[in-house]
């Protein structure tokens, strides 16, 4: 088996995809979605690192994650993060053996700030890639309405085609 030789970077910026078990539809409800959310905060407070966009989807999420200066051990942070999450899901459903993530995670590495666009926009456009809704702002498990309110939302246009085509850069 391949080993998978992560890229640490000393306080830069990261997009994550995080899938769950089997693909199960996990992420399904708004208490579920706050397990997670409150997973994301409770991991900052000892692991500090900025979130810069998130979308939670039922089987998946996607995150962009800044580390501050002089850390660049992502995998703990995940790590924690997921075992959070699985440990109150497990409560939540009273299921102690629920199996709630893939064992790995996707990785790719912020390089300039086309890069960043790129992938933030992805975060974004990610429930009308998978059909759960026509416009952007319709999804509210996500950071898009942070960013972008009112008349800022009528001008904004992301632009599909400009994704990379390989059907596994995004770790979907």
């Amino acid at each position: 088996m391949r080993k998978y030789i992560r890229n640490y970077v000393e306080g830069g910026t990261f997009f994550f995809t995080l899938v769950t078990h089997d693909r199960n539809a996990i992420f399904h409800d708004s208490s579920t979605i706050e397990i997670l959310l409150t997973a994301i905060k409770r991991t900052q407070k000892f692991h500090p690192f900025e979130l810069v966009a998130y979308c939670i989807m039922t089987d998946h999420l996607h995150l962009l994650v800044s580390l501050p200066d002089g850390q660049f051990d992502y995998s703990t942070i995940i790590k924690e993060f997921k075992k959070r999450v699985t440990k109150e899901i497990r409560r939540q459903r009273n299921k102690p053996d629920l199996v709630v993530w893939q064992d790995r995670f996707h990785e790719h590495t912020i390089r300039n700030q086309h890069d960043l666009k790129i992938h933030f926009d992805y975060i974004h456009y990610n429930p009308i890639k998978h059909g759960y809704v026509v416009n952007l702002d319709d999804w509210k498990w996500s950071s898009f309405s942070y960013y972008f309110e009112g008349d800022d939302r009528e001008n904004l246009a992301i632009d599909p085609n400009v994704f990379p085509n390989d059907g596994n850069y995004f770790g979907e």
